[in-house]
């Protein structure tokens, strides 16, 4: 009989004890929203797999997120879940079997977003909060109606009646969704709480509305449904819920709850997206200070959520008391099966979350213009895709093909592992001595750490593949490839920096964005002045690592806003640390540049003035452009040819990843 192997993590996968549950380690998913829901707010079947991924990734729980207790008075984004209507129970039902199959238990989150409701969605196009006035919605304002102690009481049971619907759909918890600027939060906070009866002024009144939620549901559903609150554990804003405000309501609930968890912010602050989704300029586990002190004031298990990604990291939060259990969401996103694979010995084989927030901004409307409603992950190509991930054919390919991928950035690794997958024999060719591409300009700023994880990932998966073999410093050519005649050829040669009609960038202290870290660049004293040339994405990531590293730097785009190709969340991390710079780092829109002369960087501003800035390194930014002719040139050498990544349109880390996977994985 064998023994089983230790864990590395001991006490991240010790049980805890949760109400009635016992969870089998501490790690669960936070509250993820399906992407499948009918125009009556019911889960379509290809809802059910992506939770049951998670489940059997080896989480102790899942939590479904964004369920509308009452959407006459709080719908916030039309297509959301709901647990206002009994016809939504079967195929919640068949959900929480899926996630039962593989000893994880079910959770959903009930939300009412009070004044963050979309009017074009609630009845008669009202917006409710505790208190009347005006609430920005995105960019724009919408009248909020206070409630009266009748409509109070109607929400209240709303809370308590979806929980016992979840209850029917076989959900062994609720988590109550109290923070983040949603409604329960509302009435917490003095800056959305202007009330003067039982429900406002002091702590007490203003925790009443959730003392009375948590009330409701036991009374409907008894001992047997676990209940989780959600919290801010501090608004992070001008009169919001403080964190004391925070401690004092986890200590009103906890008589009458099994769990909290506990995050950051309020939607009320326009940029509270950084916190609820940390960006990559964020410690990780951001929140853990928040649970830490709830937890010295509760004598039930406490959450924290934010940002984790390691597991040595995630054992020693809970290892030191400061949370019972941790929850992830785009950590599972990017691998579903990293609690596995810590469990097992096998964190290298983890597919780490860069925090580029692609997956959260394609959907982040009011500001995105519109819900695609189809989201991507920039390291996993199969996240939305879980239905076949779960199906997928796992044997080998019927007839096993040799393949020739000619590039290694993140494109051409991904389609030599897609490949390899289904049993074909790859050769992988990398004019570089390394492996990574582009990405390897890319991850040197401390903030893109994740970057070289992601490669590194990638690159030991493609070692240790037995039918893969890596040639680097060896320059593919079409004459070596079609006299080598493998069956199909995958081409994932990239791109190079564009070059804009600019005079004097031949001048020596011009550097290419890409080769600012490598040998032979321009040295960087203390103080520099740096001028960038071009203000999307790339260019103000490195302006941003320049001043960090003691440069003063000026980024001059054209355009009439930067890093428009950033993905939204991003954008707005970029845009905060473009104020927290202020002083050290100057952003010029409107502002093209004309010419690089021994006195700067010559540019015609907004105005129309002719402006010099004066430069001791000049960094070219400004776009990249397909190397669309040494791709074509291997159209030929095989009788499949397919060119993926940057070599067909430069464009995020995420298509390049999702076009060379399924290139190799789809092989026939």
């Amino acid at each position: 009989m064998s023994v089983p192997h230790p864990s590395p993590y001991p006490v991240l996968f010790s049980p805890l004890k949760v109400g009635r549950m016992i969870w089998k380690n501490r790690i669960i998913s936070a509250p993820i929203s399906s992407h499948a829901v009918s125009h009556e707010g019911a889960m379509l079947p290809g809802g059910i797999p992506q939770f049951e991924l998670l489940a059997k990734g080896g989480v102790a729980a899942v939590t479904i997120g964004e369920t509308l207790v009452h959407a006459a008075t709080g719908n916030n984004h039309g297509h959301v879940l709901r647990l206002d209507r009994p016809d939504v129970i079967p195929a919640l039902h068949r959900c929480t079997d899926a996630i039962h199959r593989y000893g994880a238990y079910a959770g959903i989150e009930l939300i009412h977003p009070g004044q963050r409701a979309d009017a074009q969605y609630n009845a008669e196009g009202k917006v409710y909060g505790p208190s009347g006035g005006f609430d920005h919605y995105g960019d724009a304002q919408q009248a909020v109606t206070e409630l009266d102690e009748d409509m109070i009481a109607t929400i209240v049971g709303a809370f308590g009646d979806a929980a016992e619907l979840a209850v029917w759909a076989g959900f062994d918890y609720v988590t109550v969704h109290a923070g983040h600027g949603w409604l329960i939060s509302q009435f917490l906070a003095p800056a959305t709480n202007h009330r003067t009866d039982r429900f406002g002024g002091s702590l007490e009144n203003r925790a009443r509305f959730a003392l009375m939620v948590a009330d409701d549901i036991r009374a409907k559903c008894g001992p047997n449904l676990a209940i989780d609150f959600r919290i801010s554990g501090d608004d992070l804003m001008e009169d919001g819920a403080s964190q004391q405000d925070n401690i004092e309501l986890a200590q009103l609930l906890a008589p009458k709850i099994d769990l909290i968890h506990v995050s950051a912010a309020s939607f009320h602050n326009r940029r509270a997206g950084l916190r609820m989704f940390p960006s990559m300029f964020t410690p990780r586990g951001v929140n853990a200070y928040l649970a830490k002190e709830i937890k010295r004031h509760v004598d039930i298990p406490v959450v924290t959520v934010g940002g984790f990604a390691e597991p040595a990291h995630m054992e020693q939060v809970v290892a030191a008391g400061e949370a019972d259990a941790i929850a992830l969401a785009r950590a599972l996103l990017a691998d579903p099966f990293l609690p596995t694979k810590a469990r097992t010995g096998q964190a290298g084989d983890i597919t780490r979350c860069t925090r580029c927030n692609t997956c959260l901004s394609i959907g982040y409307v009011p500001y995105v213009k519109f819900d695609s409603g189809v989201a991507h992950c920039a390291v996993n190509p199969w996240f939305g895709l879980e239905a076949d991930f779960l199906h997928r054919d796992r044997l080998p390919a019927e007839h096993p093909l040799r393949v020739a991928v000619i590039g290694g950035g993140p494109a051409g690794l991904e389609a030599a592992i897609g490949a390899a997958e289904r049993g074909h024999t790859v050769d992988l060719y990398e004019k570089e001595a390394a492996l990574g591409g582009m990405l390897r300009h890319a991850w040197h700023p401390a903030f893109k750490q994740d970057l070289k994880r992601f490669v590194d990932t990638l690159a030991a998966r493609v070692e240790h593949a037995p039918n893969v073999t890596v040639h680097l410093d060896q320059a593919a050519t079409p004459e070596l490839i079609a006299h080598l005649k493998p069956d199909a050829v995958i081409v994932a040669v990239g791109a190079e920096p564009a070059v804009p009609p600019i005079a004097g960038l031949d001048d020596p202290r011009v550097v290419h964005a890409i080769d600012l870290h490598a040998p032979g660049a321009p040295a960087m004293a203390d103080g520099a002045r740096v001028v960038v040339i071009g203000g999307g994405q790339v260019g103000l990531e490195e302006a941003i690592a320049l001043v960090g590293a003691g440069a003063q730097a000026t980024v001059l785009e054209m355009a009439d806003g930067f890093a428009a190709d950033a993905p939204y969340l991003h954008w707005l991390a970029l845009r905060d640390q473009v104020d927290q710079l202020a002083g050290r780092l100057d952003v010029r829109l409107s502002t093209k540049v004309s010419a690089v002369t021994p006195d700067g960087v010559v540019a015609v501003a907004a105005d129309g003035a002719q402006v010099v800035f004066p430069a001791d390194v000049i960094v070219l930014a400004a776009g990249m452009a397909a190397r669309q002719s040494a791709a074509e040139a291997f159209l030929g050498t095989a009788s499949s040819v397919r060119i993926v990544g940057d070599a067909v349109r430069p464009a995020q880390m995420n298509e390049a990843v999702l076009a060379g996977y399924f290139a190799g994985y789809n092989l026939a």
